[in-house]
């Protein structure tokens, strides 16, 4: 047994969900709808809390080791990757906090109660951090071992999600490469040139300078860490053929885009489940 933190929490908000509550509730039905299969329901040692915007995973039982804490924050941070990638495409954005510190959530009679000093924290990071992505508090930052991390500002790193990107550019980083076992190497870097493309979109494109600004931080990041491969895609109008051979990540595209596809279905039949019941209300109230 080791002294540290015994609880951690991972904060999730997804952004400009006033607007899409007004304007595409479609969109918000599918959001719902990918959070409901998120990989973190299939984990005991971890609980979900969804409410409107927010998204709230923690471990309800304390640990006492630092190979527990490392096995939390990785799982934690997997979890947020996990939600990145299944948004890959469908124009949803979300800014995370991971962090350790106490949170409480129980049920009494009639209501549930969840609060707790890392949930203020969190919560006032979350609100104030210019980002798109997930960022690591220090109480957390200890217990990372899989996934790279940059300082981001006082007490935050910025995570790096797209981690096909790592793997690529640690086989090589002469773009394009003309070996094919590349899409061996990052079979799954469609999914990262896809979000690196639509980040890059966002940050010259969209109508909210706020909206911009956080997208081009999060590019800033992405465009440091590894410049000779986004220069490389931004070139090409992003085009795979700019890191590999044409046609190397040809089957990962297509399985890529087919994924896209069903994300943006999947909340479709609740949505017109719930406006059919809706009309039909109204009509027996009339």
């Amino acid at each position: 047994m080791s002294e540290g933190p015994s609880r951690f929490l991972l904060y999730i908000d997804i952004l400009g969900f006033k607007e899409m509550t007004l304007r595409e509730p479609r969109k918000v039905a599918r959001v719902y709808a990918i959070l409901d299969t998120l990989n973190v329901h299939q984990h005991p040692n971890f609980k979900t809390i969804v409410f409107s915007d927010t998204i709230l995973v923690y471990n309800p039982d304390d640990v006492l080791s630092d190979e527990d804490r490392r096995y939390l924050v990785w799982y934690l941070t997997e979890f947020a990757e996990d939600l990145h990638r299944r948004l890959t495409g469908q124009d949803i954005w979300f800014r995370a906090v991971l962090l350790a510190g106490q949170f409480n959530h129980y049920r009494l009679q009639n209501v549930e109660c969840f609060y707790g000093d890392a949930l203020i924290k969190a919560y006032e990071a979350e609100k104030i951090l210019p980002l798109i992505g997930l960022v690591m508090d220090k109480s957390a930052l200890p217990y990372n071992r899989f996934f790279q991390v940059e300082q981001f500002s006082g007490d935050f790193s910025f995570v790096y999600l797209s981690r096909q990107l790592r793997s690529l550019d640690e086989f090589t980083r002469t773009y394009p490469t003309t070996y094919w076992e590349v899409s061996d190497m990052a079979p799954d870097v469609a999914f990262d040139v896809h979000f690196l493309a639509d980040i890059h979109t966002l940050m010259r494109e969209h109508a909210s300078p706020i909206v911009r600004a956080k997208a081009l931080t999060t590019w800033d990041f992405y465009s440091r860490k590894y410049p000779a491969m986004t220069s490389a895609l931004v070139a090409a109008n992003f085009s795979l053929s700019a890191l590999g051979p044409a046609g190397a990540w040809a089957s990962n595209e297509k399985a890529m885009e087919e994924n896209i596809r069903h994300f943006k279905r999947i909340g479709s039949g609740s949505y017109l489940s719930t406006s059919i019941t809706k009309r039909k209300t109204k009509r027996r109230s009339k």
